[in-house]
C-alpha cells in the first residue's frame, strides 16, 4: 500500500475519536497559535494537514487571517467543516498537487512533516513556491525519540522522528524563533519554528 493510501486509511479509523486523544501528545499547538497571532496579525494563511479544524478554529478566534486548510483524508475535513465558518476555505488535497492562483502569508505545518519525513525537502521547496516573499512558515512537529521502546511505537503509527527536519527548515529559511521541549520527562522532544521566506525567487 502507497503511505498516501495508508495516511487517508489511518485517519479514517481515528478521525472519530481524534479530537479526544490528541491533546494527550500533540503539544505546542496554543504556542504556535500565540506566535502566528503575535506576528501575522492578517492575511492569507494556509494550514497543511489541518485535520478536524482544531487550529484553524483558533487561528479564526485569535486572527483576522483569511483561512485556508488542506488534508488528504475527507472524514478529518468532514468534522472541520462541522467546525468552522463557512469563509474558511478547505480543500482535500497532497500539498504537491495544491496548486492555488494565490500566494501565501503564512503557511504551518502541525505534525505533518513526520508522516513522511523523507519528503521534508519536497514538502519545503513546495511551501517556498506557496509563500509571499517575507512570508512566514510556522512548523510544530516531533523531534527526537527518548527511547528505543517509544521509536518503535511511533514507527508503528507511521510516525517517523529526526533531527534533520528541523536543520533542513534552517538552511531554507530565516530563523525567528525555534524551541525544543520535552514530552513526558523526555520520553520524545518535539520543536515549534518559525521562518521568514528571504530566499523566495
Amino acid at each position: 500500500m502507497k503511505k498516501k493510501e495508508s495516511i487517508i486509511k489511518y485517519y479514517k479509523k481515528q478521525s472519530g475519536f481524534y479530537d479526544i486523544t490528541r491533546p494527550l501528545f500533540l503539544f505546542g499547538r496554543s504556542i504556535i497559535v500565540k506566535w502566528i497571532a503575535e506576528t501575522n496579525p492578517k492575511g492569507l494563511l494556509l494550514e497543511v494537514g489541518c485535520g478536524t479544524g482544531h487550529l484553524l478554529k483558533l487561528l479564526a478566534r485569535n486572527t483576522d487571517f483569511v483561512l485556508t486548510g488542506i488534508d488528504l483524508s475527507s472524514d478529518m475535513l468532514e468534522i472541520a467543516k462541522r467546525k468552522l465558518n463557512s469563509s474558511v476555505k478547505l480543500y482535500q488535497t497532497d500539498l504537491t498537487d495544491f496548486n492555488p492562483n494565490e500566494k501565501y502569508d503564512a503557511i504551518i505545518f502541525s505534525y505533518v512533516f513526520t508522516l513522511e519525513l523523507d519528503k521534508r525537502k519536497e514538502q519545503i521547496i513546495k511551501a517556498k513556491q506557496l509563500l509571499k516573499p517575507n512570508g512566514r512558515i510556522y512548523v510544530l512537529d516531533f523531534h527526537r525519540y527518548g527511547s528505543t521502546l517509544y521509536k518503535r511505537y511511533m514507527n508503528w503509527h507511521g510516525i517517523e522522528m529526526g533531527v534533520e527536519l528541523l536543520q533542513l527548515l534552517e538552511s531554507e529559511f530565516k530563523t525567528e524563533k525555534k524551541i525544543t521541549k520535552k514530552a513526558y520527562f523526555g520520553i520524545w522532544e518535539y520543536f515549534l519554528y518559525e521562518g521568514v521566506n528571504e530566499k523566495y525567487k
